[in-house]
C-alpha cells in the first residue's frame, strides 16, 4: 500500500515539473533557513551548559546608576569585595581572578627564546589569569598532572594541555611540571600543574592559572596588592561563586544588597550601586554589552536579537507552507477528474488522504536535501554575521533529529490541509472535471493566504527601509566633532613611554598631517570618568567622562569651541575644557557663565578655561554625557594620527600604514602593530543596528522570494483556468493590454489589501524598536508608500508574464475544443 502511495506520488510530481520545482523552491529556502539559524541559535546557546554544577556557579557583578539616571554595568562588585567574600554566606565555593595579559616567553636551549602571544583565538581576552587555587573548587577540570594547591605558593602556574604542548612541545606530562614560564620579561614562574582543556563552548577558556601570590611578591603588586579579593576591580576581575545545595540566588541577591548598603558611604551623592548574581549560562548574552564596553573581551551575542533570528525562522517556513498549501489547492482542480475515479473504484478519504500526504513528504524531503545543500553556501555568503567559531555539522545526531523533526512537521502541516480539501471532492462533479462545488470554492482562502504571506513581506520590507534609514542616520550624523581620515593606535601599559617616541618618528611620513598623544577618541567604548568637585553655595559632586589630550586635542579633532579659549600648554593637568552637557550640570545656563570657575580633584583646583560643543561620546542609545578634557599625561595610551588623503584611497594609506610600521618595529620589534581607523571604532558602537539591518534584509528577500514563486504559480494557474475565457475575448477584440490587466487587476488588490494590514503593525513594531535609541529618525510616510510601491510592482512583475504569455497565445487552439 505505501509503496504504490509513493510510485503514484512521483509519478504526479513528475508529471507536473514547474509546480513541484516552485513547491520543492520554495520549502527549500523556508528549511535552509531554518536549518541555518538553528545551527546558530544552538550554537550560542550552548556556551557554558557543560560544566557539572552549572546552575550554582554564578558571577557577582553589580550595576552603577548615578545621578542623571545612567546605569553601567560592572562584571566585578566595587567596594569591599573581599567582606562580600568573608561576609555573605551561602557558598559552597568562591574564587577571584584577576586578567593578564602579559608578554609570553619560553626560555630554551642555546638561550633561545621562544615568544607566545596571550590571546584566545578569535577574541581578544588574554590567556592568562591570576587566581587562587579556589577556582578549581568552582571550575572543574581533569588533572593530568599536580593539583590547585599548588597555586598557594608564589611564582606557579598551572597550564592547559594544549597550552603546555604549545610551549614545551610533544613530551610527556609529567616532564613538563617545573618547567619556567616568563611573563613580561620579569615575572618567572614555574609549571605546578597540567589539566585537560575543555573541548566544549566556553568564554572562560583560559589556559594559563598563575598563583596570587606570584602577582603580590613581584612587580605586579602594585596592580594587585592584596591576596583577598580587595583589589577585584571592574574591567579587570571577576569574581565567581558555587552556591551551598540548597541555597538560591534570590537569596544571595538579598544578602548582597543588604551588604551594598552598609558599605554604600564612599559612593558619590544620588549614585546607587547595586550587587547581584549573574548566572554562569548567562555570561555569554551579557545584557548591557551593546551599551559599552562590561570589560569582557569575549564576543558577546545580543539575547532579543537571537531570539528574532528563530522569530524570523518560524516566519520564513510559515510562509513557505502556506506558500505550498496555496499552490496545492489550486492545483487540485486539475486533479479532480483523478479524484472521481479513486472514489468510484472504492477510495475512501483516509486512502486519499494518505495519498496526498506521501507526495508532500517527497516534496519535503526533496526540499530538505535542497536546504541542505544550501546550508554552507547562505552561511558563507553571510559570513560576517556567523560567529567565526562556528562549525557547521549537518550530521551529528542533534542536527539530524532537527532535520526529521522539520520534514515530519512540514509534511503535516502543508499536506494535511490539501489532503483533506482534495479528500472531500464529490465523484460525480470531479468525473465531470469540476473539483468544487458552486459556492463552495476555496478562492477566498488561496486569496487570504496571499494577503498573509504579502503582509509579512511588506512587513520586513518597512522594517529594513526603518532600520537601514536609522544606520545611515547614525553613521552620517554629525557627531560633534571631525572623524575622517584618522588612524588611532593604542598601546595599554606604556610604562617606558614608547608610544610618544613612536609619535615623533613618525610624523616626518609622508602623507601623514598631525600626530597627537591621547587617552582615547573622543567617542567609543573605552571612556575613563573622574569625579569632580563643583564649589558653589556648597561643594557640588559631580562626575564626568574624562578626555586626556593636550592644547592639541582640540583643533585635532576640529571641536567647535563656544567659550573661553582651548588648553594652555603644560606638562601636567594645570586646566579644563568641558562640554555644553556638563555645563548643564553644573546648574549653568551660558557657556559663558562657566569660564574662569574652578572644579576641584583632589583638594586642588582647577580652572574652566573653554567650554566645546556637545560631541557624542558613546552610541546612539546614549544621551550625550558631560565631559571634561584636560592633559593627564599617565592617562595616554594612544596616538591619532591624521591623514593628509581620504582614508578610501586604499593603495596610498596602506603605504603610510607600511611606513608606520616599519617605525613601529624600530621602537617595539617584540610588539605586533595594531591600528584602527577611527570611523570603524565608531561604526562598532552601532554594529548591532548593522546586524539587525542584515537580518531583516536577509528576511525580507527571502520571504518576497518564497511569496513570489507563488504569486508566479498562482498566475500560472489562473491563466490556465481562464484559457478559454481569455479565446473568447480576444475573438471579441479585446487587446493584450487589455487581457494582461484583466489577470493583474485580482492579485494587486490582494496586495493592496496587504499594503493597509501590513503598515500599522510596521508602524508599531518599528517605533517601538526605534524608541531604545536617545537619537533616532523618524518613521516618514515615504516609507510605507515606497514599500507599498515595491510589492505592488514586484507583484506586477511576477504575474505579468502569465498574463502575457496567456494575451498573446493563439485563441483558435484555445476554442478548438468549444
Amino acid at each position: 500500500m505505501f509503496r504504490n502511495y509513493f510510485k503514484i506520488a512521483w509519478r504526479n510530481i513528475s508529471r507536473h515539473k514547474v509546480y513541484t520545482t516552485i513547491n520543492i523552491l520554495g520549502l527549500a529556502f523556508g528549511i535552509c533557513a531554518c536549518i541555518a539559524i538553528y545551527l546558530i541559535s544552538s550554537f550560542e546557546l550552548s556556551f557554558d551548559k557543560f560544566h557539572p554544577d552549572k546552575e550554582r556557579i554564578y558571577r557577582i557583578v553589580g550595576d552603577m546608576e548615578r545621578s542623571s539616571g545612567e546605569k553601567i554595568f560592572l562584571n566585578c562588585p566595587l567596594l569591599d569585595a573581599a567582606g562580600i567574600q568573608q561576609s555573605v554566606p551561602g557558598f559552597e565555593a568562591s574564587a577571584g581572578m584577576h586578567l593578564y595579559n602579559g608578554k609570553i616567553s619560553i626560555p630554551g636551549a642555546n638561550n633561545i627564546v621562544k615568544k607566545f602571544d596571550n590571546r584566545i583565538d578569535n577574541s581578544y581576552q588574554s590567556t592568562s589569569i591570576i587566581t587562587w587555587p579556589s577556582y578549581f573548587s568552582v571550575f572543574t577540570y581533569q588533572w593530568l598532572a599536580g593539583n590547585a594547591q599548588s597555586l598557594n605558593e608564589p611564582f606557579k602556574v598551572v597550564l592547559s594541555e594544549n597550552r603546555a604542548r604549545k610551549y614545551f612541545g610533544d613530551i610527556p606530562v609529567s616532564d613538563m611540571i617545573g618547567k619556567t614560564v616568563i611573563y613580561d620579561d620579569s615575572l618567572v614562574v614555574h609549571v605546578s600543574g597540567i589539566v585537560r582543556d575543555w573541548n566544549r563552548n566556553t568564554d572562560f577558556g583560559y589556559t594559563d592559572f598563575i598563583s596570587i601570590g606570584s602577582a603580590t611578591h613581584s612587580f605586579l603588586r602594585n596592580q594587585i596588592p592584596t591576596e583577598d579579593w580587595s583589589s577585584l576591580s571592574p574591567h579587570r576581575a571577576f569574581a565567581f561563586v558555587k552556591l551551598s545545595k540548597g541555597v538560591s540566588a534570590a537569596q544571595v541577591n538579598a544578602r548582597l544588597t543588604a551588604f551594598v548598603k552598609l558599605h554604600n558611604k564612599e559612593l558619590p551623592p544620588g549614585n546607587l550601586l547595586t550587587s547581584y548574581l549573574q548566572p554562569l549560562t548567562g555570561i555569554h548574552f551579557t545584557k548591557e554589552f551593546h551599551r559599552g564596553d562590561d570589560g569582557d573581551d569575549f564576543r558577546k551575542p545580543y539575547l532579543p536579537t537571537l531570539y528574532a533570528l528563530i522569530g524570523v525562522a518560524l516566519f520564513i517556513l510559515v510562509i513557505a507552507i502556506v506558500n505550498f498549501i496555496n499552490l496545492s489547492t489550486a492545483q487540485s482542480v486539475q486533479r479532480s477528474k483523478e479524484i472521481g475515479v479513486r472514489k468510484v473504484l472504492g477510495g475512501g478519504k483516509r486512502h486519499i488522504t494518505m495519498q496526498f500526504l506521501a507526495e508532500t513528504f517527497v516534496l519535503t524531503l526533496f526540499s530538505c536535501i535542497a536546504a541542505i545543500l544550501l546550508v554552507k553556501p547562505v552561511l558563507y555568503l553571510f559570513s560576517d554575521y556567523v560567529p567565526k567559531e562556528l562549525v557547521v555539522d549537518l550530521f551529528n545526531i542533534q542536527t539530524i533529529a532537527f532535520l526529521l523533526i522539520i520534514t515530519v512537521v512540514t509534511t503535516l502541516l502543508a499536506g494535511f490541509y490539501p489532503a483533506r480539501v482534495m479528500a472531500s471532492y464529490l465523484p460525480v462533479l470531479s468525473l465531470k472535471g469540476i473539483g468544487v462545488q458552486k459556492g463552495t470554492d476555496k478562492l477566498n482562502l488561496r486569496k487570504t493566504l496571499i494577503v498573509f504571506q504579502f503582509t509579512i513581506s511588506l512587513v520586513f520590507i518597512i522594517g529594513a527601509i526603518v532600520v537601514g534609514k536609522q544606520v545611515h542616520f547614525m553613521a552620517k550624523a554629525d557627531k560633534g566633532f571631525n572623524t575622517d581620515a584618522i588612524i588611532v593606535v593604542n598601546k595599554h601599559r606604556d610604562r617606558e613611554h614608547k608610544l610618544k617616541l613612536f609619535a615623533e618618528h613618525i610624523r616626518h611620513i609622508s602623507g601623514i598631517r598631525t600626530v597627537i598623544l591621547q587617552g582615547n577618541s573622543p567617542m567609543g567604548f573605552a571612556q575613563g570618568q573622574e569625579d569632580f568637585i563643583f564649589k558653589k553655595n556648597e561643594p557640588l559632586k559631580k562626575s564626568a567622562l574624562f578626555d586626556a589630550g593636550d592644547e592639541n586635542f582640540i583643533p585635532f579633532y576640529q571641536m567647535k569651541l563656544l567659550a573661553g579659549s582651548n588648553l594652555t600648554h603644560s606638562d601636567s593637568l594645570q586646566d579644563l575644557v568641558i562640554n555644553e552637557a556638563y555645563v548643564k550640570a553644573l546648574g549653568f545656563d551660558s557657556p559663558q557663565d562657566v569660564i574662569g570657575k574652578f572644579l576641584f580633584k583632589n583638594d586642588k583646583a582647577y580652572a574652566i578655561t573653554g567650554v566645546v560643543a556637545n560631541f557624542h561620546t558613546g552610541s546612539f542609545h546614549e544621551a550625550i554625557q558631560p565631559v571634561v578634557i584636560g592633559r593627564m599625561p599617565e592617562r595616554e595610551s594612544s596616538i591619532a594620527i591624521k591623514l593628509n588623503i581620504n582614508e578610501k584611497k586604499t593603495a596610498d594609506v596602506k603605504k603610510i600604514i607600511a611606513g608606520m610600521e616599519e617605525e613601529w618595529k624600530k621602537i617595539l620589534p617584540e610588539e605586533g602593530f595594531n591600528y584602527n581607523f577611527l570611523n570603524e571604532s565608531i561604526s562598532w558602537l552601532y554594529g548591532q543596528e548593522e546586524n539587525t539591518a542584515w537580518l531583516v534584509k536577509a528576511a525580507m528577500f527571502i520571504t518576497i522570494f518564497i511569496s513570489c514563486m507563488g504569486l508566479f504559480g498562482l498566475g500560472m494557474f489562473t491563466a490556465e483556468r481562464r484559457t478559454k475565457e481569455i479565446g473568447i475575448r480576444k475573438v471579441l477584440g479585446a487587446t493584450v493590454t487589455d487581457l494582461t490587466a484583466m489577470l493583474s487587476k485580482d492579485f494587486i488588490k490582494l496586495v493592496l489589501v496587504a499594503i493597509v494590514i501590513a503598515s500599522p503593525i510596521a508602524w508599531l513594531l518599528m517605533n517601538q524598536w526605534l524608541q531604545d535609541f536617545a537619537y533616532r529618525t523618524n518613521i516618514s510616510w515615504w516609507v510605507f508608500a515606497l514599500a507599498g510601491l515595491s510589492a505592488i510592482v514586484i507583484a506586477l512583475i511576477t504575474v505579468s508574464f502569465q498574463a502575457i504569455k496567456a494575451a498573446v497565445a493563439n485563441p483558435v487552439k484555445s476554442l478548438r475544443a468549444e
